[in-house]
């Protein structure tokens, strides 16, 4: 395996912004861009790296700095003696690239006792008003035509369940019809088992009422997503004849994504339901005995009394919970 010799050299926690890589120099351009700003926010580095393709890019084009891939930043981790990786993962829904490629390629480098932390992706309602805000920016008004919600179509069906939570979510916002704003994917794979992830961009064109605009549902330029990419070749080849149709800008554009990404790396999923109970449990009978002392009358026979704790214990510890949870959230 090829070291990377730029990679600076830490202890510690090495936090990477790992989106799933491209033939094209504009995304890992982009990505490096986006990684620049997430660091300003978290205050410490961010390495831009991506899943994989990107060190096909001949350097040249990238300011004479290779791209890197996720099974480099690995090696290079271990020979700096990186305690734990935390991935902040460029995916709007759950991809296998992160579910199970990551850590496989991961497992496979021998870590020893580095960790590997993968942030949630990036589905959430934050995507819903960065959607509305690039849908109104093309200059599209409701009852103008026609808008299609586009993503690249994808083999799992809960990354399309995203994309179709998307569409209502906006139509609900926009105060949009079905036949008004349309799911759909650039591509599929062949099978029925892939039926989900229809119509595809070419065969919703044909229900175009007015303008068409394509809201892209992508983070980064690239073969697919770019001015010239297969979304807009897509468009050009199966548009209905006289159709005027615009592209929305990408989502990784959007001024806001940094903020989220920032937001994905202060929540770890580490903190499980069991350790806010855990705390919540500590909390409650430190808590308990002084309510019980101030509130309850003193001659209350042990029966009463015995009840007063049952009850107290459950009043507490769920309002505990709940607030515990809450900041938990709250920092998601």
């Amino acid at each position: 395996m090829k070291v990377i010799p730029h990679l600076p050299l830490m202890a510690g926690t090495r936090i990477l912004l790992v989106d799933n890589g491209s033939y094209e120099p504009a995304a890992t351009l982009a990505l490096r861009g986006l990684a620049q700003e997430v660091s300003k926010l978290i205050g410490q580095p961010v390495l831009p790296i991506s899943t994989m393709h990107s060190t096909k890019i001949d350097p040249s084009l990238l300011g004479g700095v290779p791209a890197v891939i996720f099974e480099g930043a690995v090696q290079q981790a271990k020979l700096d003696g990186v305690d734990e990786l935390v991935v902040l993962p460029l995916f709007i829904g759950p991809s296998r690239a992160i579910t199970e490629y990551l850590p496989k390629v991961f497992a496979d480098a021998q870590p020893g006792a580095m960790k590997l932390s993968i942030r949630e992706p990036l589905f959430g309602p934050e995507l819903v008003t960065m959607l509305s805000d690039n849908l109104k920016s093309t200059g599209w008004t409701k009852g103008s035509g026609t808008v299609y919600l586009c993503d690249h179509g994808s083999p799992i069906p809960e990354v399309t369940r995203c994309r179709n939570f998307f569409a209502s979510a906006l139509r609900t916002e926009l105060g949009l019809k079905d036949a008004e704003l349309i799911a759909c994917s650039m591509e599929r794979r062949e099978g029925a088992e892939y039926d989900f992830n229809k119509p595809l961009l070419e065969d919703a064109l044909q229900q175009a009422k007015g303008e068409a605009v394509i809201l892209m549902l992508f983070l980064l330029p690239g073969r697919h997503a770019g001015g010239d990419g297969d979304v807009a070749t897509i468009a050009k080849e199966h548009a209905p004849a006289g159709l005027r149709w615009k592209l929305s800008p990408l989502l990784g554009t959007h001024p806001t994504l940094p903020a989220l990404l920032f937001r994905r790396h202060l929540y770890s999923p580490g903190f499980k339901t069991a350790k806010i109970a855990a705390i919540t449990a500590v909390l409650s009978m430190g808590l308990l005995p002084v309510l019980i002392g101030v509130l309850a009358p003193k001659n209350l026979a042990l029966g009463d009394r015995l009840m007063i704790w049952v009850g107290g214990v459950a009043t507490v510890f769920a309002a505990l919970y709940l607030f515990l949870r809450a900041k938990v959230w709250k920092k998601a």
